[in-house]
């Protein structure tokens, strides 16, 4: 179980089952001590709204509300849906491919159109599920990227659970991590209640791989939380 879970979805999702505060309470069920509400862009139909971002605080007692958005690439160049009004609210933001979303670009491009979403969108925290993206994705040189510019990669437990992608692909995602110094998350992509904070599914792989603890953000509470004070710099420096 993750004492901080960085991706989950609320029914602000048209794919999430569950309200914020039915998400946080089983996060505090589960004792955990952080839980981030990461729903889609307007692009996949997320409802995102200013109440939640300007004016919920903390609603469920000993689980700490972490606001966040998982933001779609949009094309070439790199856009994203984000909504930048949002910025300052934001505790962590996602961004992934999401193919119904992207238009005009094949899969041998990904692993440019992930390193150009990270240059040229400075507010982007993590890399959402990036062994999903088909076979023609460089994990070497995307995590080496990741790593210079201080963004995450996502081992995402849905994925793995829900055998949605083959099992030798997060291998060498997370072979790239550990050979390049790269730092991962793990995150649950929880969609119901009975999923959040469930790493149940990939920490095996991780302990195959004899992951090195100081680059898995999500070992610890305190990291994750060192984690978001060291990432909001990139968030100030994208509203100037």
């Amino acid at each position: 179980m993750l004492e901080v879970d960085l991706h989950a979805h609320s029914h602000f999702s048209l794919c999430g089952n569950h309200s914020v505060l039915e998400m946080l309470q089983r996060a505090g069920d589960n004792g955990m001590l952080g839980l981030a509400i990461t729903d889609h862009g307007p692009a996949l139909n997320g409802r995102l709204n200013s109440t939640f971002f300007d004016r919920l605080h903390d609603p469920i007692p000993g689980i700490r509300l972490l606001k966040g958005v998982e933001a779609n690439i949009l094309d070439k160049k790199a856009n994203t849906d984000f909504p930048g009004k949002f910025l300052p609210f934001c505790d962590i933001v996602l961004a992934g491919i999401h193919e119904q979303c992207l238009s005009g670009v094949a899969e041998r491009e990904y692993t440019d159109l992930l390193i150009k979403t990270m240059n040229v969108n400075p507010y982007v925290d993590i890399i959402t599920h990036p062994d999903n993206y088909g076979q023609y994705i460089d994990y070497q040189k995307l995590a080496a990227a990741a790593r210079d510019r201080g963004v995450a990669l996502e081992l995402n437990n849905s994925k793995t659970a829900l055998k949605r992608l083959p099992a030798e692909r997060t291998r060498a995602l997370i072979t790239a991590c550990k050979e390049t110094g790269c730092r991962m998350v793990v995150c649950s992509d929880a969609h119901a209640v009975n999923e959040v904070g469930d790493d149940r599914a990939v920490a095996p792989l991780l302990q195959q791989a004899e992951f090195p603890e100081e680059l898995l953000i999500t070992a610890h509470a305190q990291s994750v939380f060192d984690f978001i004070r060291e990432r909001r710099v990139s968030k100030l420096q994208a509203q100037r």
